[in-house]
């Protein structure tokens, strides 16, 4: 061979080792996953994960323990079955489950490795994963394993699925049913929703909103659009900018289903099919909606330490869980107000409605914000939670109110909660670190000038009653009470029932109430009143018209056995108790009412 041909023998050689080592960097740089629907009908699917860019002798996959926007441990890995694992050469490989999601693999040679497994998915009500003939649901929580120390690579995601089908994310696509997102937590907090169903969109300024409707359903789709469009605009005046260029809301309708959950772009809402009807029905949907799209930035955007960044593989603990889920609460009615989808009458209601409920549970006594926040991980009995704990949800959303009034009251109205969301947002989106206590508190004396900590021990740490007549009337608001529960004194035993063989039974009652009094405990089976039987669809009317300085037989079946005790009745809170504005109001507090509905209280009522 001549000089010349070895050196371009030389010369191919290197460019050949050169295209393989690119070749190779970019294969390591990007995880693939593959899921191929199987059989629909028994909610089946096959998964293949090909994991590059591997260099240990052994890998760990993971699938988490829990899904984001649901703070309960899952159990999601019992689901999975069929577990294998193969090198690049297809051979297979050793592996052992170390715990009950985590399965640790033995790799003979470094590079990729490819896990396949079959995923059932029939966890529809919890928004976790659900295959049927029509549609895949997918969160990727408890679809797609991960290993930890490979959580910020790029991936694809591929899905075979029938050819009618459309396949939408919050994720980018890259193909027909091909996504691709730049980390596995992009990947989790974006559920894919592929099959059959409505779809629309409608941009706003520079702000695409995708909407997808999962089921048969009676919505008006510009409707939903108009009011999506509304809810935008308040975002922007409320936050400035957005995390986001394009948002999905997917809606699944049928028997039975409600809730939602928040994403990084995107919202899984759950409504009965006949949700979108018009009223309060509709109502509800919309402030579902505005809770979700606010989580955009509460939440996925800035949330508390404890939670950022999320650790998929146990509970996560905040004592703020009540801001991330409280103030969210707070502005999901409040701005359907402020962008006039329904009037204040109607906000009105909703919010006697909570402060009605709130008042009737001797939790609010017992367990502190703070404490409640934390405990969030905890399944508790429902009535042991009803006398012994509060909703970060509900307590959260009033106290975040009472918060408003607060800084508005110290910066003569100048400054409100709106700021303090805006400050969070601009000083600890996508922070890792996430937001504790005292920076909270840190940013509110900033706003004021005033120290928070005495609020903070006494609503949040602590226990103390909220004066909601003092707090109405900062607004140029009161409480009223309807002329027929003015003059009718009802009675009321003070808990809740199921019906039972045509029977009342005992599902959650106040410990501070007659029936509790009474010896009476859940479950219980109430029979008869002095002798005369009390059938469910009587016993509204019968315990209201007993006198409540006056003691009764009461016979009751408590674990099968037929007991009897007296019980005295106890005046019933008023059931058409509403907020209507306060004639008297001056100035000032029509000036604040406005600054925080958007509204003018002299108007309210006039179209009555």
């Amino acid at each position: 061979m001549s000089l010349t041909n070895l050196l371009k023998l030389i010369f191919i050689v290197l460019i050949g080792l050169s295209l393989q080592t690119d070749a190779s960097e970019r294969d390591s740089m990007v995880n693939n996953y593959t899921l191929t629907v199987t059989d629909a009908s028994h909610h089946l699917a096959d998964v293949e994960v090909v994991f590059t860019g591997i260099k240990t002798k052994s890998f760990n996959v993971k699938l988490p323990v829990w899904r984001s926007g649901n703070y309960k441990i899952l159990d999601l890995s019992s689901n999975i079955r069929n577990f294998s694992v193969y090198d690049a050469f297809d051979k297979e490989l050793s592996w052992h489950k170390d715990d009950k999601n985590t399965w640790r693999i033995f790799v003979n040679t470094p590079g990729v490795i490819k896990v396949k497994y079959q995923i059932y998915a029939n966890l529809l009500k919890r928004r976790v994963s659900h295959i049927d003939e029509t549609h895949a649901f997918l969160d990727a929580s408890g679809v797609f394993v991960y290993n930890e120390s490979q959580r910020d690579k790029p991936l694809t995601v591929k899905l075979n699925v029938p050819k009618d089908w459309r396949s939408v994310s919050g994720m980018d696509s890259i193909a027909e049913h091909v996504f691709k997102a730049h980390s596995y937590d992009v990947l989790v907090d974006s559920p894919i929703e592929s099959g059959i169903h409505h779809y629309d969109s409608i941009q706003v300024e520079n702000q695409l909103y995708e909407i997808v409707i999962w089921g048969d359903a009676n919505f008006d789709i510009q409707k939903i659009k108009t009011d999506i469009e509304k809810l935008h605009y308040q975002g922007k005046l409320l936050w400035k900018s957005f995390p986001y260029t394009r948002y999905v809301y997917m809606f699944h309708a049928g028997d039975n289903l409600r809730g939602a959950t928040e994403h990084l772009n995107s919202t899984i809402i759950q409504l009965d099919r006949f949700g979108f009807t018009e009223g309060e029905k509709y109502n509800k949907i919309i402030s579902t909606t505005a809770h979700e799209f606010i989580h955009t930035w509460n939440v996925k955007s800035y949330r508390p330490a404890g939670i950022s960044p999320y650790d998929y593989n146990k509970e996560n603990y905040s004592d703020l869980f009540w801001m991330a889920e409280g103030s969210t609460s707070y502005y999901d009615n409040l701005l359907p107000l402020r962008s006039e989808i329904y009037d204040a009458k109607t906000y009105f209601e909703y919010l006697a409605k909570d402060i009605n409920t709130y008042q009737n549970k001797p939790g609010r006594n017992v367990m502190s914000l703070s404490e409640t926040s934390f405990d969030t991980w905890l399944n508790h009995d429902r009535n042991r939670a009803h006398n012994t704990t509060v909703s970060i949800y509900l307590k959260g959303s009033l106290v975040s109110w009472l918060l408003d009034k607060n800084i508005r009251e110290m910066t003569d109205n100048k400054k409100s909660l709106d700021d303090l969301q805006y400050l969070l947002y601009k000083n600890y989106a996508n922070k890792d670190s996430g937001y504790n206590a005292s920076q909270v508190r840190k940013l509110l004396h900033e706003m004021t000038g005033q120290d928070f900590t005495p609020f903070w021990n006494e609503y949040v740490e602590g226990t103390k009653a909220i004066n909601f007549d003092e707090l109405l009337d900062f607004y140029g608001l009161k409480f009223s009470i309807k002329e027929d529960d003015e003059t009718k004194v009802k009675a009321s035993f003070n808990a809740k029932y199921v019906e039972h063989n045509g029977m009342a039974k005992v599902s959650v009652l106040n410990s501070d109430g007659a029936a509790w009094k009474a010896g009476i405990t859940s479950d219980d089976v109430l029979v008869a009143i002095d002798g005369i039987e009390l059938p469910y669809a009587k016993i509204k009317e019968r315990i209201e018209g007993l006198k409540t300085d006056q003691s009764y037989q009461l016979h009751y079946f408590n674990q099968g056995i037929l007991k009897e005790t007296k019980i005295t009745p106890q005046k019933a809170a008023p059931e058409k108790l509403t907020i209507i504005p306060n004639e008297k109001a001056t100035r000032s507090q029509r000036k604040i009412f406005k600054s925080w509905s958007h509204h003018d209280l002299k108007d309210i009522g006039k179209d009555d």
